[in-house]
């Protein structure tokens, strides 16, 4: 038995609240750290980019445009053709606006970070759906490399080294 004449300590760790606050504490650290890993970008995958497929990706797309009928593919294409159009329009939107907001006086630093990155975002999105439109017209799930060869200047094309 304790002593009833000895004085009672408090612990703070003990104190109500404060192991409640201390889960709660635990439990989010490890959700940001969860969250921050999620957010690492990926080692580059070269397979991924030169190409995963012996046959180009033939195979593939026939496999996943099997059920498909050739009405269904054209629309298909066409939507991200359609697609294509209008980000690049947004894009081209978001940077023309820049210097009409500066020309009439109510460009700020977060407006314009904000245009630039809207454009930024819009541009990779037309990228994404050229790529689609692209890999329709080919039939086949080509490569990224290969998309930009094809759509690259001569002078800029990519070059896979060789390995020893």
């Amino acid at each position: 038995m304790a002593d009833p004449h000895r004085k009672r300590r408090w612990r703070v760790f003990r104190a109500p609240g404060v192991d409640l606050a201390s889960k709660v504490a635990k439990e989010g650290y490890d959700g940001a750290a969860e969250g921050i890993a999620s957010l690492r970008p990926r080692s580059f995958d070269r397979r991924g980019f030169f190409g995963r497929d012996e046959d180009g990706g033939i195979e593939r797309f026939r496999a996943h445009s099997g059920g498909l009928s050739a009405n269904q593919i054209e629309t298909a294409l066409f939507a991200w053709e359609r697609d294509r159009g209008v980000f690049a329009v947004m894009t081209v939107a978001l940077i023309v606006a820049v210097p009409l907001a500066a020309l009439y006086d109510v460009l700020t630093l977060p407006f314009g970070i904000g245009l630039c990155a809207g454009a930024s975002f819009m541009a990779v999105k037309a990228l994404v759906a050229d790529f689609r439109a692209w890999q329709i017209q080919q039939g086949r799930f080509g490569a990224p490399v290969e998309y930009l060869n094809h759509r690259l200047p001569r002078n800029m094309q990519i070059m896979e080294k060789e390995r020893p």
